[in-house]
């Protein structure tokens, strides 16, 4: 997109850029792969898309978001997006980025504790808020595409950035492993409650119910930014004929490490009660860390759907960020400084060691 000088700028001007940023293109155009995971999205669910830094090819050129909420089904939101050439370089990305998602994070952990309080004690909920890094993929953004954007967050990271996470970051940032753990996750589908998918680990879980998505294209580093805040749920009250059908699919799989996935199950012993049926499995090894405020865990997963045919492996980061998370919850009028200084020092370190493949 070519620069417009500010007296020759009209008001849609975003609505005719016939591309993003080339070295978007760049990023949106590797090939990495894809959880296939089914996100349920919560009443007054909020997502917003914000792009910070320079394009080498264009430096004073950067977008900036322009869209109030988006509609509750995300594959079909709607998105706005201004350009803005004036801001040109930032010295400190973080402290812009703060500014911009920190009112966000307090309203959507706000409407996530509501969503709570109508559970009524038949789940163990706990809410996160959690930064993940990869790739956003889009094509060209034209005015044509806005009304049928999609966007995608591709978490499979280069296995050079874990390394360089492990040994970096970790030492810097203080951190000291916690543990590491090797699961198996089995996807169950209830024909009873069609939009839920049911993960089998020790417990029986819920899908994580997502309340706030603020992605983050940071154009002149190698990888972006999602934060969010979601709601994990552990059924509780389950019968006991409902515990002994899913323990019969779950003892009834096969440690396989040919298969994608890494289980397997005997003909006829992937379905249960004419109830349930296996439609996806996961075999991951997490390592966790932990400091004083953060969480922060390295995965490499092992996935595959049994409805859609598709697998695959990724290596992944996320942290979660405890400290912060347990403020927003139980403080009911949080003060803002307090959570915009909290942000301010995990986007700092998140500039600093997360955002470099090596």
């Amino acid at each position: 997109m070519s620069y417009v000088p500010p007296h020759k700028r009209l008001e849609n001007v975003a609505l005719r850029a016939s591309s993003v940023p080339p070295s978007l293109l760049k990023k949106h155009n590797k090939n990495v792969g894809s959880t296939n995971t089914k996100i349920i999205y919560a009443n007054g669910y909020i997502s917003r898309w914000f792009l910070v830094g320079s394009d080498p090819e264009d430096s004073n050129f950067q977008l900036v978001p322009g869209s109030s909420e988006w509609r509750k089904d995300a594959e079909e939101k709607s998105l706005v997006i201004l350009a803005k050439s004036d801001l040109g370089k930032l010295e400190n990305p973080w402290l812009w980025v703060t500014e911009k998602v920190e009112d966000d994070i307090i309203m959507g952990f706000d409407r996530a504790k509501k969503t709570l309080l109508g559970y009524g004690g038949s789940e163990d909920v706990k809410l996160r808020l959690i930064a993940r890094f990869g790739t956003l993929r889009d094509g060209p953004l034209t005015k044509s595409t806005l009304e049928k954007l999609k966007k995608m967050f591709r978490t499979n990271v280069p296995k050079s950035y874990v390394e360089n996470v492990g040994y970096r970051a970790v030492h810097k940032m203080g951190f000291c492993v916690e543990e590491t753990k090797e699961l198996y996750h089995v996807k169950v589908s209830d024909n009873t409650r069609p939009d839920v998918t049911i993960s089998c680990k020790c417990m029986a879980e819920l899908n994580a119910l997502r309340h706030l998505n603020l992605d983050v294209s940071c154009l002149d580093q190698d990888l972006d930014m999602r934060l969010m805040v979601d709601s994990k749920r552990t059924l509780t009250n389950l019968s006991e004929n409902e515990i002994t059908n899913l323990k019969e699919l779950t003892d009834s799989a096969v440690v396989d490490p040919t298969v994608k996935g890494g289980l397997k199950w005997p003909l006829g012993k992937s379905s249960c009660a004419d109830r349930y049926i296996v439609c996806g499995v996961w075999h991951t090894v997490t390592t966790t860390y932990i400091n004083q405020t953060m969480r922060l865990q390295i995965r490499e997963a092992d996935r595959y759907d049994f409805r859609t045919g598709v697998g695959g492996t990724s290596s992944e980061v996320n942290f979660k960020l405890k400290a912060l998370s347990t403020i927003l919850l139980k403080e009911e009028d949080v003060e803002r400084k307090c959570v915009s200084d909290m942000l301010k020092d995990c986007l700092k370190a998140v500039w600093e060691y997360f955002l470099k493949e090596v």
